[in-house]
């Protein structure tokens, strides 16, 4: 490197400035914002995770009910014909397959969990480095980029020395 620019325009330097400035505050935001909804899905699938355990509890309640149910139906022995148990045999059919529902609701949310939990280390790292860049970087280019634009300032702000001549000779 010769050391020496030819910069034509202090005033792209100036744009180059302020575009860095403005790039850096909405990258800064983008990650804020990245980061929020990160630990608003973590708290939702932790939410789902614990409403379809208590559905599992209420369903294996309900399965136990219906099944009680269904058993002192069947007790019931009105002459020699068997009982009509078909609305009790009904619902335990339902509680059976609403509580198979929320135990594979609850295996599909751990699942989800963990996938969405590597996902994020898997974004950690980049996004680390753009923090780094963000919060150490980017201010130093700015500074240095704020000093050179000064020193140019001042430099085109110099004036020459006057160029002193020899006196002219009178003619003779």
């Amino acid at each position: 490197m010769n050391g020496s620019a030819n910069v034509t325009s202090i005033e792209a330097l100036g744009e180059l400035r302020a575009a860095l400035c403005c790039f850096g505050d909405k990258a800064a935001e983008a990650v804020c914002a990245a980061d929020a909804e990160i630990h608003r899905t973590v708290d939702w699938l932790g939410d789902q995770l614990g409403y379809w355990q208590h559905e599992v509890r209420r369903w294996e309640d309900e399965v136990f009910r219906a099944r009680g149910e269904l058993s002192r139906r069947r007790m019931l022995r009105i002459g020699d014909r068997p009982p009509d148990c078909s609305e009790q045999e009904e619902v335990l059919e339902r509680a059976r397959q609403a509580l198979a529902h929320a135990e594979d609701q609850v295996e599909r949310t751990r699942r989800w969990h963990r996938l969405w939990q590597e996902a994020v280390i898997e974004y950690q790292g980049p996004v680390g480095q753009l923090k780094s860049l963000l919060e150490g970087d980017l201010p130093r280019a700015i500074a240095l980029l704020e000093r050179k634009i000064e020193t140019l300032d001042s430099y085109v702000g110099l004036t020459a020395p006057p160029v002193k001549t020899a006196p002219e000779k009178p003619a003779s």
